[in-house]
């Protein structure tokens, strides 16, 4: 299966394992909770897509990498302790609680989750001393003496033995405790992820004309190649710095990510092409609708007599800026909707501590969540900005709180104005673009690109009209990829 239909089946085992009667006793019980066993390619998004279902079901998720466990570490150490059995004291030996285990406990202090999964990536690569223990553990969900607190479900991960020399096969005794989940790379499925993750348009646009570059793995004693969908997205997010602060991108820059040196050498000469249209075609200014009629018709001429890899590039430039706008846009309605949200909170506190102590209990708060792990990096971002335009105008200005109020209901209605510029301009795009590709591909990829944003919702844009034309044209889109698979399959087979 693929990772969103991985991701789909951990959720339901979520709910299943994490499930209670009217005694609060699991209805599935543990013994029978087999664990998830996630194998798949390296890169490939295991380890993600388990951070995505924990936080679809709102349970807390602990990962380990086992490989660099120890038996001691994973099982715990022996001590001596005395027992009395009968009238005679004996002294025998117990172990220590596993540092695995301890950690899980530290976890649910920390966080408050009473529930969660307990993640072990790597899992058929532990060492030979360790084998034994891993068995028991997925067996009886123990390490040692010690068991995996109740409400915990166990996953883990591991890598087929043609990507990594030392993986050690599951025997039939290890498999039949498990429920195994092939994960394979599906470019399709990781395109939607990426779109929502904001993965730099240029990375999407050449996928979408060479999906076959996506996922490729070599390894032999000649040949150690790879490009994978990490090494995807961590060039996005380091391309996207190295373009704020105008640092040069090299060829090498692209091989650091991509191992395989010729897909590394064609995405660097497609990303130049795509900076080179970006600036040539003024993509914010059409957008934006400042471009002069001239200006735009020869623009849209462009596009018309454009070959296939430029029409798909033009559609991913429009998808990049408008994106940036809504995002930006979206930002802005959701830091205004916390500044009255906040502001009426202190209101209501008014009459117990000042405005100075108010928001020195609220940065104390973050402070705390954040030394428990349990404050999201975007959530921290939102309160920062909402507590400093708050005290701007309390404090700063010693603005009343009335008067700040109104002030954040001017920025509401000057947003809405600002959001329904943007729904004219998608509005105009699609239309253009409706022109000038007819219903074709490059139509469906821009109105499914939009529909993919965060912020499509908030934005208002409507394109289901169009719902029929996305699904075909993806579904041919699909077809054309699995014909492209097996011919090249089959001129494998010819050439062994």
């Amino acid at each position: 299966m693929n990772i969103r239909e991985a991701k789909e089946e951990i959720i339901r085992t979520i709910k299943a394992y994490t499930a209670v009667d009217e005694d609060d006793q699991p209805v599935i019980p543990i013994s029978a909770q087999r664990p998830l066993l996630l194998m798949g390619p390296p890169g490939i998004g295991k380890t993600a897509v388990m951070e995505q279902a924990s936080k679809a079901c709102g349970v807390g998720l602990l990962s380990y990498t086992i490989t660099h466990h120890t038996r001691q570490s994973a099982v715990g150490l022996p001590e001596l302790v005395h027992r009395t059995y009968g009238e005679k004291e004996y002294t025998v030996t117990q172990y220590t609680m596993s540092e695995i285990i301890g950690s899980v406990y530290e976890y649910m202090e920390r966080t408050g989750h009473k529930k969660g999964i307990l993640f072990i990536d790597e899992i058929n690569c532990v060492s030979e001393t360790l084998a034994p223990t891993i068995l028991q553990f997925l067996q009886f969900k123990t390490f040692g003496t010690h068991k995996v607190p109740d409400g915990w479900i166990i996953a883990a991960a591991g890598n087929p033995s043609e990507y990594n020399a030392s993986v050690r096969e599951l025997d039939m005794a290890a498999l039949d405790r498990v429920r195994l989940i092939h994960v394979e790379a599906d470019f399709g499925v990781w395109e939607t992820y990426a779109q929502k993750r904001q993965v730099h348009p240029a990375i999407l646009s050449y996928l979408a004309m060479h999906p076959e570059s996506f996922y490729r793995v070599e390894l032999t004693r000649e040949k150690r190649q790879f490009v994978t969908a990490r090494g995807w997205e961590d060039l996005s997010r380091t391309l996207k710095e190295y373009e704020r602060q105008e640092l040069q991108v090299t060829d090498v820059f692209m091989e650091e990510f991509l191992r395989c040196p010729q897909i590394a050498a064609d995405f660097s000469t497609y990303y130049r092409l795509y900076q080179a249209t970006a600036g040539a075609w003024k993509i914010p200014e059409y957008l934006k609708g400042t471009l002069t009629a001239k200006e735009r018709a020869a623009l849209l001429e462009q596009w018309k007599n454009a070959g296939a890899e430029e029409r798909c590039m033009a559609v991913r430039h429009l998808l990049a800026a408008a994106s940036r706008w809504m995002s930006d846009l979206g930002r802005e309605s959701r830091y205004l909707k916390r500044e009255k949200e906040v502001l009426e909170q202190l209101v209501m506190a008014a009459g117990t501590r000042t405005s100075a102590e108010f928001f020195a209990d609220r940065e104390q708060a973050r402070r705390i969540k954040k030394e428990h792990g349990i404050l999201e990096s975007w959530e921290e971002k939102l309160e920062i900005h909402v507590d400093r335009e708050l005290k701007d105008c309390l404090l700063g200005r010693q603005m009343t709180g009335q008067q700040t109020s109104e002030q954040i209901r001017k920025e509401q209605a000057g947003l809405e104005a600002k959001r329904e510029e943007l729904v004219r301009a998608l509005t105009r795009t699609t239309e253009d673009l409706k022109s000038v590709f007819g219903e074709d591909l490059e139509l469906a990829d821009w109105l499914g690109g939009i529909r993919e944003q965060g912020d499509y919702e908030w934005c208002g844009f409507n394109a289901s009209g169009y719902d029929p034309l996305m699904i075909e044209k993806r579904l041919e889109q699909q077809v054309k990829r699995q014909m492209a698979e097996m011919e090249e399959h089959y001129e494998t087979d010819d050439r062994i």
